[in-house]
Protein backbone atom coordinates (compact mmCIF):
# COMPACT_ATOMS: atom_id res chain seq x y z
CA UNK A 1 0.00 0.00 0.00
CA UNK A 2 2.77 2.56 0.66
CA UNK A 3 3.91 2.22 -2.72
CA UNK A 4 0.59 3.29 -4.34
CA UNK A 5 0.78 6.29 -1.91
CA UNK A 6 3.83 7.60 -2.84
CA UNK A 7 2.72 9.07 -5.60
CA UNK A 8 -0.13 10.46 -3.42
CA UNK A 9 2.63 11.85 -0.79
CA UNK A 10 4.42 13.74 -3.44
CA UNK A 11 1.12 15.34 -4.32
CA UNK A 12 0.08 16.28 -0.59
CA UNK A 13 3.78 17.52 -0.11
CA UNK A 14 3.55 19.98 -3.27
CA UNK A 15 0.11 21.29 -1.93
CA UNK A 16 0.86 22.09 1.52
CA UNK A 17 4.11 24.02 0.76
CA UNK A 18 2.39 27.16 0.23
CA UNK A 19 0.09 26.57 3.74
CA UNK A 20 3.63 25.89 5.47
CA UNK A 21 7.12 26.67 5.55
CA UNK A 22 8.71 29.32 7.33
CA UNK A 23 7.48 33.20 7.63
CA UNK A 24 4.21 33.93 8.62
CA UNK A 25 1.07 33.78 6.23
CA UNK A 26 -0.75 37.48 6.43
CA UNK A 27 -2.81 36.79 10.42
CA UNK A 28 -5.96 37.99 8.45
CA UNK A 29 -5.96 34.55 6.32
CA UNK A 30 -7.02 33.07 9.12
CA UNK A 31 -3.47 31.13 10.64
CA UNK A 32 0.29 32.24 10.24
CA UNK A 33 2.80 29.54 9.92
CA UNK A 34 4.81 30.28 7.88
CA UNK A 35 5.65 32.63 5.59
CA UNK A 36 5.54 36.15 6.29
CA UNK A 37 4.49 37.91 3.51
CA UNK A 38 5.42 35.26 1.47
CA UNK A 39 3.25 36.03 -1.54
CA UNK A 40 4.77 39.72 -2.00
CA UNK A 41 8.12 37.69 -1.86
CA UNK A 42 7.30 35.29 -4.51
CA UNK A 43 6.35 38.23 -7.00
CA UNK A 44 8.59 38.08 -9.74
CA UNK A 45 9.58 35.06 -12.50
CA UNK A 46 12.98 33.65 -13.45
CA UNK A 47 15.98 35.79 -13.57
CA UNK A 48 18.75 34.79 -14.55
CA UNK A 49 20.74 37.95 -15.27
CA UNK A 50 20.90 39.45 -11.94
CA UNK A 51 24.07 37.57 -10.55
CA UNK A 52 27.11 37.61 -12.38
CA UNK A 53 27.84 34.36 -15.00
CA UNK A 54 30.28 31.69 -14.93
CA UNK A 55 33.33 32.51 -16.43
CA UNK A 56 36.57 31.31 -17.03
CA UNK A 57 37.27 27.48 -16.03
CA UNK A 58 34.79 28.03 -13.12
CA UNK A 59 31.79 25.92 -12.88
CA UNK A 60 28.56 26.90 -12.86
CA UNK A 61 25.66 26.28 -10.52
CA UNK A 62 22.28 27.39 -9.31
CA UNK A 63 20.28 27.84 -6.47
CA UNK A 64 16.45 27.72 -7.06
CA UNK A 65 14.35 29.73 -5.00
CA UNK A 66 11.22 32.38 -5.25
CA UNK A 67 13.11 35.62 -3.63
CA UNK A 68 12.31 37.75 -6.35
CA UNK A 69 12.27 41.35 -5.36
CA UNK A 70 12.88 43.19 -2.24
CA UNK A 71 14.93 42.98 0.67
CA UNK A 72 15.10 38.51 0.35
CA UNK A 73 16.53 38.89 -3.37
CA UNK A 74 19.28 41.33 -2.30
CA UNK A 75 20.46 39.29 0.75
CA UNK A 76 20.61 35.36 -1.26
CA UNK A 77 22.61 37.12 -4.01
CA UNK A 78 24.87 38.77 -1.84
CA UNK A 79 25.10 35.59 -0.15
CA UNK A 80 25.93 33.99 -4.03
CA UNK A 81 28.60 36.96 -4.30
CA UNK A 82 30.32 36.00 -0.96
CA UNK A 83 30.82 32.74 -1.99
CA UNK A 84 32.19 33.64 -5.11
CA UNK A 85 34.66 35.70 -4.51
CA UNK A 86 35.65 33.57 -1.39
CA UNK A 87 36.78 30.79 -3.99
CA UNK A 88 37.82 30.64 -7.66
CA UNK A 89 36.20 27.13 -8.50
CA UNK A 90 32.68 27.38 -8.59
CA UNK A 91 30.46 30.83 -9.60
CA UNK A 92 27.18 30.57 -8.20
CA UNK A 93 23.79 31.83 -9.96
CA UNK A 94 21.14 32.99 -8.61
CA UNK A 95 17.51 32.06 -10.23
CA UNK A 96 14.32 32.15 -9.10
CA UNK A 97 10.47 31.77 -9.81
CA UNK A 98 7.51 32.45 -8.28
CA UNK A 99 6.35 30.82 -4.72
CA UNK A 100 4.73 27.32 -5.91
CA UNK A 101 6.19 27.39 -9.19
CA UNK A 102 9.95 26.57 -8.09
CA UNK A 103 9.02 23.79 -6.30
CA UNK A 104 7.08 22.11 -9.42
CA UNK A 105 9.73 23.40 -11.69
CA UNK A 106 12.46 21.61 -9.85
CA UNK A 107 10.43 18.33 -9.65
CA UNK A 108 10.17 18.00 -13.65
CA UNK A 109 13.65 19.25 -14.11
CA UNK A 110 14.70 16.49 -11.68
CA UNK A 111 13.01 13.81 -13.43
CA UNK A 112 14.03 15.06 -16.40
CA UNK A 113 17.49 14.59 -15.35
CA UNK A 114 18.59 18.34 -15.15
CA UNK A 115 18.01 19.76 -11.84
CA UNK A 116 19.00 22.56 -10.31
CA UNK A 117 22.40 22.51 -8.00
CA UNK A 118 20.82 23.81 -4.87
CA UNK A 119 17.16 24.75 -3.81
CA UNK A 120 15.22 26.02 -0.94
CA UNK A 121 12.43 23.51 -0.18
CA UNK A 122 9.47 23.32 2.85
CA UNK A 123 11.40 21.86 5.55
CA UNK A 124 7.75 19.70 6.43
CA UNK A 125 8.31 17.54 3.46
CA UNK A 126 12.01 17.02 2.81
CA UNK A 127 11.15 13.17 3.87
CA UNK A 128 8.51 12.99 0.67
CA UNK A 129 11.83 13.68 -1.40
CA UNK A 130 13.95 11.57 0.04
CA UNK A 131 11.79 8.59 -0.19
CA UNK A 132 10.81 9.65 -3.73
CA UNK A 133 14.53 10.07 -4.91
CA UNK A 134 14.04 13.65 -5.49
CA UNK A 135 16.74 15.24 -2.96
CA UNK A 136 20.69 14.02 -2.67
CA UNK A 137 21.42 12.31 0.73
CA UNK A 138 24.60 14.14 2.28
CA UNK A 139 25.07 11.96 5.21
CA UNK A 140 28.46 10.99 3.81
CA UNK A 141 28.77 14.82 2.81
CA UNK A 142 28.35 15.41 6.59
CA UNK A 143 30.66 12.64 7.97
CA UNK A 144 33.33 14.25 6.00
CA UNK A 145 33.25 17.72 8.27
CA UNK A 146 33.86 15.24 11.44
CA UNK A 147 31.68 14.98 14.66
CA UNK A 148 29.20 17.81 15.74
CA UNK A 149 28.92 19.58 11.90
CA UNK A 150 24.78 18.84 12.68
CA UNK A 151 24.84 20.22 16.52
CA UNK A 152 25.02 23.46 14.67
CA UNK A 153 21.44 23.63 13.65
CA UNK A 154 18.35 23.48 16.14
CA UNK A 155 17.84 19.63 16.94
CA UNK A 156 14.11 19.52 15.94
CA UNK A 157 15.28 21.39 12.61
CA UNK A 158 17.64 18.78 11.67
CA UNK A 159 15.76 16.23 12.84
CA UNK A 160 13.34 17.43 10.20
CA UNK A 161 15.98 16.60 7.41
CA UNK A 162 16.38 12.39 8.33
CA UNK A 163 15.08 9.87 6.74
CA UNK A 164 15.97 6.44 7.25
CA UNK A 165 19.06 7.36 9.65
CA UNK A 166 19.97 9.82 6.50
CA UNK A 167 20.31 13.35 6.05
CA UNK A 168 19.05 15.08 3.05
CA UNK A 169 19.17 18.80 3.54
CA UNK A 170 20.03 21.04 6.10
CA UNK A 171 18.00 23.61 7.99
CA UNK A 172 18.26 27.10 6.75
CA UNK A 173 15.58 29.31 8.48
CA UNK A 174 12.50 28.48 10.92
CA UNK A 175 10.32 30.70 13.04
CA UNK A 176 8.12 30.29 15.94
CA UNK A 177 5.10 32.27 17.50
CA UNK A 178 5.43 34.77 20.14
CA UNK A 179 2.44 36.93 22.18
CA UNK A 180 2.62 40.93 21.12
CA UNK A 181 1.03 43.22 23.76
CA UNK A 182 0.03 46.40 23.44
CA UNK A 183 1.89 47.78 27.12
CA UNK A 184 -0.53 51.18 26.61
CA UNK A 185 -3.58 49.65 26.61
CA UNK A 186 -2.49 47.52 29.46
CA UNK A 187 -1.92 50.74 31.40
CA UNK A 188 -5.03 51.60 30.78
CA UNK A 189 -6.90 48.97 31.49
CA UNK A 190 -5.02 48.92 35.10
CA UNK A 191 -2.64 46.04 34.29
CA UNK A 192 1.02 46.14 34.24
CA UNK A 193 2.50 46.79 30.97
CA UNK A 194 5.37 44.81 31.96
CA UNK A 195 3.72 41.22 33.24
CA UNK A 196 2.22 39.91 29.95
CA UNK A 197 -0.25 37.01 30.69
CA UNK A 198 1.72 33.54 31.86
CA UNK A 199 -1.35 30.87 31.46
CA UNK A 200 -4.46 30.24 29.62
CA UNK A 201 -6.30 31.73 32.38
CA UNK A 202 -4.54 35.10 32.70
CA UNK A 203 -4.84 35.46 29.07
CA UNK A 204 -8.91 35.49 29.58
CA UNK A 205 -8.37 37.57 32.19
CA UNK A 206 -6.53 40.06 30.96
CA UNK A 207 -8.47 39.77 27.64
CA UNK A 208 -11.75 40.27 29.27
CA UNK A 209 -10.09 43.66 31.09
CA UNK A 210 -8.88 45.13 27.91
CA UNK A 211 -12.07 44.65 26.12
CA UNK A 212 -13.36 48.40 24.49
CA UNK A 213 -17.06 48.08 23.32
CA UNK A 214 -18.47 51.01 21.33
CA UNK A 215 -21.57 52.58 22.40
CA UNK A 216 -23.88 50.20 19.99
CA UNK A 217 -22.72 47.38 22.18
CA UNK A 218 -20.02 46.13 19.21
CA UNK A 219 -16.79 46.56 19.96
CA UNK A 220 -14.10 48.28 19.23
CA UNK A 221 -10.74 46.37 20.61
CA UNK A 222 -11.24 43.18 21.66
CA UNK A 223 -8.34 41.85 24.61
CA UNK A 224 -7.30 38.88 22.18
CA UNK A 225 -8.23 37.23 19.62
CA UNK A 226 -7.29 33.33 18.61
CA UNK A 227 -8.13 33.56 14.75
CA UNK A 228 -4.82 35.57 14.42
CA UNK A 229 -3.44 31.40 15.09
CA UNK A 230 -4.60 28.65 12.42
CA UNK A 231 -6.62 25.94 14.23
CA UNK A 232 -4.00 23.04 13.72
CA UNK A 233 -1.15 25.23 15.43
CA UNK A 234 -3.41 25.70 18.61
CA UNK A 235 -3.04 21.88 19.39
CA UNK A 236 0.27 21.62 18.72
CA UNK A 237 0.83 24.68 21.05
CA UNK A 238 -1.36 22.87 23.77
CA UNK A 239 0.82 19.85 24.46
CA UNK A 240 3.78 20.33 22.36
CA UNK A 241 3.07 17.72 20.16
CA UNK A 242 2.60 16.95 16.40
CA UNK A 243 -0.50 14.98 15.71
CA UNK A 244 1.97 11.87 14.21
CA UNK A 245 5.30 10.83 14.80
CA UNK A 246 8.34 8.70 12.39
CA UNK A 247 6.41 5.38 14.07
CA UNK A 248 2.90 6.14 13.27
CA UNK A 249 1.78 6.89 16.87
CA UNK A 250 -1.16 9.40 16.24
CA UNK A 251 -1.53 12.19 19.02
CA UNK A 252 -5.03 14.12 18.10
CA UNK A 253 -7.40 13.82 20.71
CA UNK A 254 -4.67 14.04 23.53
CA UNK A 255 -6.03 15.58 26.47
CA UNK A 256 -4.48 18.67 26.30
CA UNK A 257 -5.70 18.84 22.85
CA UNK A 258 -9.09 18.73 23.47
CA UNK A 259 -8.67 21.14 26.78
CA UNK A 260 -6.89 23.83 24.52
CA UNK A 261 -9.71 23.51 22.02
CA UNK A 262 -12.75 23.61 25.27
CA UNK A 263 -10.69 26.78 25.67
CA UNK A 264 -10.86 28.85 22.78
CA UNK A 265 -14.83 27.98 22.31
CA UNK A 266 -15.78 28.53 25.59
CA UNK A 267 -13.82 31.56 26.15
CA UNK A 268 -13.87 33.18 23.07
CA UNK A 269 -16.39 31.98 19.74
CA UNK A 270 -19.24 31.17 22.90
CA UNK A 271 -18.17 33.98 25.10
CA UNK A 272 -18.70 36.45 22.25
CA UNK A 273 -20.60 34.86 19.08
CA UNK A 274 -18.82 33.59 16.03
CA UNK A 275 -21.05 36.11 14.50
CA UNK A 276 -19.55 38.82 16.89
CA UNK A 277 -15.94 37.69 16.11
CA UNK A 278 -16.45 37.06 12.09
CA UNK A 279 -17.81 40.28 11.88
CA UNK A 280 -15.06 41.98 13.93
CA UNK A 281 -12.18 39.94 12.33
CA UNK A 282 -13.30 41.08 8.64
CA UNK A 283 -11.91 44.24 9.14
CA UNK A 284 -8.45 42.74 9.58
CA UNK A 285 -5.97 43.58 6.96
CA UNK A 286 -2.14 44.33 5.99
CA UNK A 287 -0.21 47.10 6.86
CA UNK A 288 -2.41 50.02 8.49
CA UNK A 289 -4.97 47.83 8.60
CA UNK A 290 -3.54 45.36 10.66
CA UNK A 291 -5.32 44.33 13.79
CA UNK A 292 -2.32 45.30 15.90
CA UNK A 293 -0.66 47.93 14.61
CA UNK A 294 -4.32 49.38 14.25
CA UNK A 295 -5.03 49.14 18.07
CA UNK A 296 -8.16 46.64 17.23
CA UNK A 297 -6.64 43.88 19.35
CA UNK A 298 -4.31 44.47 22.62
CA UNK A 299 -2.72 40.96 22.52
CA UNK A 300 -1.75 39.22 19.26
CA UNK A 301 0.10 36.25 18.09
CA UNK A 302 2.58 36.21 15.60
CA UNK A 303 6.05 35.50 13.98
CA UNK A 304 8.82 37.56 15.20
CA UNK A 305 9.19 38.92 11.85
CA UNK A 306 6.07 40.98 11.83
CA UNK A 307 7.36 43.18 13.97
CA UNK A 308 8.25 44.67 10.79
CA UNK A 309 4.83 46.07 10.24
CA UNK A 310 4.54 47.79 13.97
CA UNK A 311 7.81 49.31 12.86
CA UNK A 312 7.08 50.66 9.61
CA UNK A 313 3.01 51.10 10.60
CA UNK A 314 2.55 52.40 14.41
CA UNK A 315 7.01 53.18 14.79
CA UNK A 316 4.86 55.00 17.97
CA UNK A 317 3.72 52.25 19.33
CA UNK A 318 4.87 51.15 22.94
CA UNK A 319 4.77 47.08 22.61
CA UNK A 320 5.91 44.27 24.39
CA UNK A 321 6.43 40.50 23.32
CA UNK A 322 6.05 37.24 25.22
CA UNK A 323 5.97 33.84 25.10
CA UNK A 324 2.68 32.36 24.41
CA UNK A 325 0.85 31.49 27.69
CA UNK A 326 1.09 27.87 29.37
CA UNK A 327 -2.26 25.93 29.07
CA UNK A 328 -2.23 25.18 32.64
CA UNK A 329 -0.17 26.93 35.51
CA UNK A 330 3.30 25.60 35.69
CA UNK A 331 2.78 24.12 32.25
CA UNK A 332 5.67 24.77 29.36
CA UNK A 333 5.02 27.50 26.92
CA UNK A 334 4.93 26.03 23.88
CA UNK A 335 5.05 27.35 20.44
CA UNK A 336 4.76 26.06 16.70
CA UNK A 337 6.85 26.95 13.66
CA UNK A 338 7.67 25.92 10.09
CA UNK A 339 11.05 26.48 8.25
CA UNK A 340 12.69 26.16 4.72
CA UNK A 341 15.50 23.76 4.75
CA UNK A 342 18.13 24.15 1.93
CA UNK A 343 18.73 20.98 -0.46
CA UNK A 344 20.99 19.61 -3.23
CA UNK A 345 18.42 18.02 -5.63
CA UNK A 346 18.85 14.04 -6.90
CA UNK A 347 21.34 14.28 -9.92
CA UNK A 348 22.64 17.58 -9.63
CA UNK A 349 25.87 17.50 -11.56
CA UNK A 350 28.16 18.53 -9.31
CA UNK A 351 27.59 18.00 -5.48
CA UNK A 352 30.99 18.50 -4.26
CA UNK A 353 30.22 22.26 -5.63
CA UNK A 354 26.59 21.89 -4.35
CA UNK A 355 27.70 21.15 -0.82
CA UNK A 356 30.38 23.89 -0.57
CA UNK A 357 27.54 26.27 -1.23
CA UNK A 358 24.97 24.54 0.92
CA UNK A 359 27.67 24.60 4.10
CA UNK A 360 28.40 28.14 2.91
CA UNK A 361 25.21 29.77 3.34
CA UNK A 362 24.05 27.71 6.31
CA UNK A 363 27.32 29.11 8.68
CA UNK A 364 27.23 31.27 11.73
CA UNK A 365 28.70 34.23 10.04
CA UNK A 366 25.88 34.15 6.50
CA UNK A 367 23.08 32.79 9.25
CA UNK A 368 23.71 36.63 10.87
CA UNK A 369 24.11 38.67 8.05
CA UNK A 370 20.67 36.96 6.97
CA UNK A 371 18.89 37.43 9.96
CA UNK A 372 20.10 40.66 10.46
CA UNK A 373 19.03 42.20 6.94
CA UNK A 374 15.04 40.39 6.59
CA UNK A 375 14.78 39.10 9.99
CA UNK A 376 14.41 35.72 9.79
CA UNK A 377 14.91 33.34 12.68
CA UNK A 378 18.04 31.13 11.26
CA UNK A 379 18.36 27.63 12.10
CA UNK A 380 22.31 28.11 12.84
CA UNK A 381 21.80 28.03 17.05
CA UNK A 382 24.72 30.12 17.14
CA UNK A 383 23.92 33.07 14.58
CA UNK A 384 20.49 32.87 16.03
CA UNK A 385 22.16 34.16 18.98
CA UNK A 386 24.68 36.34 18.13
CA UNK A 387 24.84 40.15 20.13
CA UNK A 388 24.44 42.10 16.68
CA UNK A 389 20.78 40.94 16.85
CA UNK A 390 19.76 41.08 20.64
CA UNK A 391 19.19 44.90 20.18
CA UNK A 392 15.46 43.76 18.76
CA UNK A 393 13.64 42.68 21.52
CA UNK A 394 11.57 39.93 19.27
CA UNK A 395 15.23 38.16 18.35
CA UNK A 396 15.38 37.55 22.61
CA UNK A 397 12.18 36.48 22.78
CA UNK A 398 12.35 33.85 19.75
CA UNK A 399 15.63 32.70 20.85
CA UNK A 400 13.93 32.31 24.15
CA UNK A 401 10.63 30.41 22.93
CA UNK A 402 12.93 28.18 20.25
CA UNK A 403 13.57 25.11 22.95
CA UNK A 404 9.69 24.27 23.12
CA UNK A 405 9.03 25.27 19.69
CA UNK A 406 7.36 22.31 18.03
CA UNK A 407 8.40 21.62 13.73
CA UNK A 408 5.84 19.70 12.17
CA UNK A 409 6.12 17.65 9.86
CA UNK A 410 3.76 15.82 7.04
CA UNK A 411 5.12 12.48 7.51
CA UNK A 412 4.85 9.71 5.34
CA UNK A 413 3.44 7.59 7.93
CA UNK A 414 0.16 9.81 7.79
CA UNK A 415 0.64 12.14 4.66
CA UNK A 416 -1.65 14.69 5.11
CA UNK A 417 -3.04 14.50 8.35
CA UNK A 418 -3.45 18.49 9.18
CA UNK A 419 -5.41 19.08 6.24
CA UNK A 420 -7.65 15.68 7.68
CA UNK A 421 -7.88 17.40 11.20
CA UNK A 422 -8.46 20.81 10.45
CA UNK A 423 -12.39 20.08 9.20
CA UNK A 424 -12.87 18.86 12.55
CA UNK A 425 -11.51 21.71 14.18
CA UNK A 426 -13.97 23.94 12.26
CA UNK A 427 -16.66 21.77 13.58
CA UNK A 428 -16.12 22.89 17.21
CA UNK A 429 -16.00 26.31 16.46
CA UNK A 430 -19.04 25.88 14.58
CA UNK A 431 -20.37 24.64 17.99
CA UNK A 432 -21.34 21.38 15.57
CA UNK A 433 -19.75 19.12 17.99
CA UNK A 434 -18.04 19.01 21.26
CA UNK A 435 -13.87 19.42 21.49
CA UNK A 436 -13.88 15.87 22.98
CA UNK A 437 -15.91 14.80 20.17
CA UNK A 438 -14.37 16.54 16.92
CA UNK A 439 -11.12 15.16 18.33
CA UNK A 440 -11.90 11.74 18.95
CA UNK A 441 -13.46 11.06 15.58
CA UNK A 442 -10.51 13.43 13.71
CA UNK A 443 -7.74 10.60 16.04
CA UNK A 444 -10.02 8.18 14.09
CA UNK A 445 -9.28 9.06 10.49
CA UNK A 446 -5.73 9.58 11.20
CA UNK A 447 -5.57 6.34 12.51
CA UNK A 448 -7.21 5.18 9.29
CA UNK A 449 -4.64 7.00 7.24
CA UNK A 450 -1.66 5.54 9.32
CA UNK A 451 -2.74 2.27 8.14
CA UNK A 452 -3.70 2.89 4.64
CA UNK A 453 -0.24 4.46 4.46
CA UNK A 454 1.66 1.42 5.10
Amino acid sequence: MRKKLIGLSIATALGIMSLTACKSQPAENAGTNGAADTTAQAEGTKEEGTSKEASGDRVKLEIWDWWGDGQYKHVIEQLCQNFNESQDTYEVVHVNYPWGDVWTKALAATAAGNPPDVIIQDIRTVTHRAEAKQATDLTDLIAKEGDGFTDQFYPQLMDAMMYDGHAYGLPYVTDTRILYYDKDAFAEAGLDPEAPPETWAQLVEYARKLDVKKDNGSYERLGFFPGTLEWNAWAFTADGKDYTDADGNVYVNTPEKVKMFENIYNDFYQYYGKKELDSFSAEFGNGMTNPFVAGKVAMWVNTPTEFTKVRDYAPDKNYGVALLPALEEGGEHYSWGGGFSVEIPYGAKDTDGSWEFVKFITSKESQIYWASEVYDTVANIEASQDPSLMDIPVFKMALEAMPTTVVTQDRLTAPGASDIVLPYLDEIILGNKTPQEALDEAQASVEQLVQDSK
